[in-house]
């Protein structure tokens, strides 16, 4: 029965969410991903870069689970934000909490900036030159932070061509069966790194992307020896991204930034009542 479901959408620097608790979840049961392909549809339902499914686990830890709107299951670094806030608000934990999520145990903590994560240290794969097939040789690092990452550095990331790049990196075979996330970068003398992000999953660009902002600063840092000051993804809305250790053994990860509640409603029927 998918009629009535509660759902709450947040936003994570423009990573945008529907929520579930253990209730709505129990409740779709076998029809779980077919309705988060068809919530996630933009124009005809919802919309949105992915559901949240969140859980208590025990005092003061909540399990999440992360799909992409294609179905697939993933970790998201800004999902996992926005899931502390879910919980939090859900009474699940308080203002600090241990979330077990598809890279592990993350701890989460709320600060004036809105949810830190600690994130475990991203993974350096190297330089690589993808040829495509037009021809077009693209330059950039594979980092896995979390999740697979092709960040290229650009001279202007506006005029980027993030939309002929994404799909043909995405899936090339360079990455292998799991493919990558493409970032786009460039960074100013203040410490600013600006990023866009084409996701797989999404099949798209999004707004930010948390795993993103990780590996885009972390090539910085491996390459230019200083970290960024912040990290703003397409959106504006600026995140936080530190690391401990040195480039070449980073320790852990800290993202910090903006997770909001953009509203809480009962879904009618119509909402999800179509073919995919």
């Amino acid at each position: 029965m998918t009629a009535g479901i509660r759902i709450v959408k947040l936003s994570g620097a423009g990573n945008d969410f529907v929520a579930l608790g253990p209730e709505q979840i129990a409740r779709l049961g076998d029809d779980l991903v077919p309705w988060i392909r068809r919530v996630c549809r933009r124009g005809l339902s919802v919309g949105a870069d992915g559901v949240l499914l969140v859980e208590p686990a025990g005092a003061g830890r909540v399990r999440v689970r992360f799909h992409n709107p294609d179905g697939s299951i993933a970790f998201c670094g800004n999902g996992t934000r926005c899931a502390a806030r879910f919980a939090r608000d859900a009474g699940f934990a308080g203002e600090r909490m241990v979330l077990s999520t598809a890279v592990g145990e993350v701890p989460a903590e709320f600060t004036g900036l809105g949810v830190r994560l600690t994130l475990p240290p991203p993974e350096d794969r190297g330089p690589l030159a993808v040829e495509l097939e037009t021809g077009e040789r693209v330059q950039g690092r594979h980092v896995v932070a979390g999740v697979p990452h092709f960040v290229i550095e650009v001279e202007d990331v506006d005029r980027a061509p993030l939309a002929r790049w994404g799909p043909p990196l995405r899936r090339h075979e360079a990455f292998g069966a799991a493919g990558t996330n493409v970032d786009v970068t460039q960074g100013t003398a203040g410490g600013t790194l600006s990023v866009r992000t084409w996701e797989r999953g999404v099949e798209g660009e999004t707004l930010s992307c948390g795993t993103g902002a990780v590996a885009a600063a972390y090539v910085w840092w491996l390459t230019r020896g200083s970290q960024p000051s912040r990290v703003v993804p397409a959106a504006g809305v600026p995140l936080g991204v530190t690391f401990t250790g040195a480039p070449e053994a980073p320790g852990e990860v800290r993202l910090e930034g903006d997770a909001r509640v953009v509203f809480a409603t009962t879904l009618a029927p119509e909402a999800t009542g179509f073919d995919e």
